[in-house]
């Protein structure tokens, strides 16, 4: 795999919000129109077995490749039907179709199937196959059109109401392979669709899965490109540390196979269709969350809204990683269930795992994003998924790593989808008060790092004799920088030299 991408930043934004920027106009907060949900599988598998083959680096490198290869793909058929992905949420992509009563919907959602036939097989360097596989559902009617979040961190493309409810429930009851059609594009596109077969859910939902389109659909005509947007515009809809490497011309260097703590974050009580002041309440609740985690060093990256309910997908330790991620994590976590007694949101639900993900940006020359994919990712929405409200679920490993104020209680051993074994799950207490018994955290003599340690040495001498020092460390996380700085101040210390 070679194929290169140059990120141009406007591309972190929706094509219809591009051309609107560009215009001078704004986009109406209440659209009609057709969404489609697709949402790919297999690229987990497919990060593992690059990742065992070609290790960290390269595999993130020939996974970013697979990426573009087969979302650029995708999302030309998207274009071709004059569709807009709006966001994408991990490896899947919701698309608005303004003004369609379906059959640009249907017809897109028959053509990504068949693309994806011929781009979803995947031989990685040492033979092994990777089946790619994607399951799409198309609703039909009205929606509302939000930006939310601050602009100091990162604007945020949303939509919302009833009919993306309804999107979410279709793509549940789609499998692999399916076009599924809700209630709302059943009806819009009546006798003009021949149906494979219908399903209904416990709640009474139906969908059919689009066999055959009987009507000809031909594709739109090519958009217009728009002229590029003012540096100032565009830097408010991308995250600022992807911002700052995007200009740099460093944005290859986004892509790593990295461990890292995703975290789910599900809430409620906002009535999208009917509260006048519904944009309002969810951008204070985005713009609160955002601070919070750029606070500790995470990163919000996503906002979804769907399934009777809305989610923000953060991580920390991507792209930017620190020694206590996992405290950050926690301690953010605790501050987000605080805004329910501060917000309109309501019954906020936590999770939070650790593991190797895949960080970075991939998508279509014109319509990319920075995201993070991996069995952590998932776990992590698994997890939040079973906490009651009000409470934030931790995996074991994520508790392990947090700092000994930081208390929790054990669950138990939970059984979450797509996993064979079960998961020891901790739920979040809070922070103790009062002073902790700490444990010595390196209670073993030091070996290696002579030269680093030769460094401190002549360091303390100068500073001995009258001359200031200052040594920078730097490292990714958990090659040992804390340890190297507790020995120097340990060695310090016995020389009888106080140590802020």
């Amino acid at each position: 795999m070679s194929e290169t991408y140059t990120d141009r930043p406007e591309a972190y934004l929706a094509g219809d919000r591009r051309r609107a920027l560009a215009e001078g106009r704004d986009l109406s907060d209440r659209v009609r129109g057709a969404a489609v949900f697709a949402d790919v599988s297999g690229f987990t598998p497919l990060t593992e077995a690059l990742a065992h083959e070609l290790g960290a680096q390269r595999g993130a490198e020939e996974l970013t490749a697979h990426l573009n290869r087969v979302f650029h793909a995708l999302i030309d058929d998207v274009d071709r039907y004059g569709g807009d992905v709006i966001y994408f949420g991990g490896d899947a992509i919701t698309v608005w179709l303004d003004g369609d009563d379906g059959r640009r919907a249907a017809a897109c959602g028959l053509a990504i199937q068949q693309t994806m036939a011929s781009v979803g097989t995947i031989h990685t360097p040492a033979g092994t196959e990777v089946v790619l596989a994607i399951k799409v559902a198309v609703a039909v009617g009205s929606a509302r059109r939000f930006v939310v979040g601050d602009p100091a961190i990162q604007l945020i493309d949303v939509l919302a109401g009833r009919l993306i409810d309804e999107l979410a429930d279709a793509e549940h009851l789609a499998q692999k392979g399916d076009v599924v059609l809700a209630r709302s594009a059943l009806e819009s596109l009546g006798d003009r669709v021949i149906i494979g077969d219908r399903r209904e859910d416990e709640h009474g939902g139906i969908v059919g899965t689009l066999a055959r389109l009987l009507v000809d659909v031909g594709g739109v005509d090519e958009v217009a490109s728009t002229t590029a947007l003012d540096e100032a515009v565009v830097r408010q809809w991308i995250l600022p540390a992807v911002y700052e490497r995007l200009v740099t011309g460093r944005g290859e260097f986004l892509a790593e196979l990295r461990a890292a703590y995703p975290m789910f974050v599900r809430f409620g009580g906002i009535d999208y269709d009917h509260d006048p002041d519904a944009a309002a309440k969810l951008d204070d609740f985005v713009q609160r969350a955002q601070r919070i985690l750029a606070g500790y060093g995470g990163n919000l990256l996503h906002v979804i809204i769907g399934d009777k309910g809305a989610y923000l997908c953060g991580v920390f330790g991507a792209p930017h990683a620190h020694e206590d991620d996992a405290s950050r994590a926690a301690t953010a976590a605790l501050e987000l269930l605080a805004l329910e007694r501060e917000t309109a949101a309501t019954d906020l639900q936590i999770g939070i795992t650790h593991g190797r993900i895949r960080s970075g940006a991939y998508g279509h020359p014109m319509r990319r994003t920075f995201t993070c994919l991996g069995d952590a990712v998932n776990l992590s929405a698994r997890l939040m998924s079973q906490a009651p409200p009000g409470q934030a679920y931790l995996s074991e490993d994520v508790h392990r790593a947090l700092s000994e104020r930081i208390e929790c209680h054990l669950i138990g051993d939970l059984t979450v989808k797509g996993k064979a074994d079960s998961v020891r799950t901790l739920a979040l207490v809070g922070l103790r008060r009062g002073p902790v018994k700490r444990a010595i955290r390196y209670p073993l003599p030091m070996v290696g790092r002579d030269a680093e340690l030769a460094v401190f040495a002549q360091a303390f001498d100068d500073v001995v004799g009258g001359t200031g020092r200052v040594v920078a460390v730097a490292a990714e996380a958990g090659r040992g920088k804390s340890r190297l700085i507790a020995e120097v101040v340990r060695g310090i210390s016995a020389a009888g030299v106080d140590v802020a």
